[in-house]
């Protein structure tokens, strides 16, 4: 006589059914996880550049004028005395270079926050190609995760 226990039984479709549940939940919990921390780092990333922007600003607008015509005077004074123009001008590109390097400095800091969260977006197109391959589909529309 043959000793069928529930143990060697096959486990029932509702348990299936439960733990497919049970796993789909987690995952979602930790790609949530994933890209809010994603994004608490793209903030960050945020923040430091439009500080950056700020202290360019803030430094042509209040040290810029005074040190400028500081500058202007001593060239008009010591460098070419008959052309005011002139000292003005040098004066204007070299603070206009001090602008740019800011400028660029910032612009560099903020090209690096990426507005979809680069591992989220992999890791969900990663899931989506994952369920479909157990499912026996193809993923229509994974390939549209992640990109700009």
């Amino acid at each position: 006589m043959p000793n069928n226990t529930p143990a060697d039984a096959p486990p029932s479709l509702a348990t299936l059914m439960g733990g497919l549940i049970e796993d789909t939940q987690q995952l979602i919990r930790q790609e949530v996880a994933l890209a809010r921390r994603e994004l608490q780092d793209e903030w960050t990333k945020t923040k430091e550049g439009g500080t950056l922007l700020g202290g360019a600003l803030a430094l042509f607008a209040l040290v810029g004028v005074l040190f400028g015509f500081t500058l202007v005077e001593v060239l008009h004074q010591f460098v070419l005395p008959n052309h005011l123009w002139a000292c003005f001008a040098i004066v204007t590109a070299l603070f206009g270079g001090a602008g740019a390097i800011l400028y660029f400095a910032a612009r560099a800091k903020l090209d690096q926050v990426h507005l979809v969260p680069p591992q989220s977006a992999a890791s969900i197109r990663q899931d989506v190609e994952a369920v479909a391959s157990a499912v026996g589909a193809t993923p229509q529309s994974s390939n549209l995760v992640g990109q700009r």
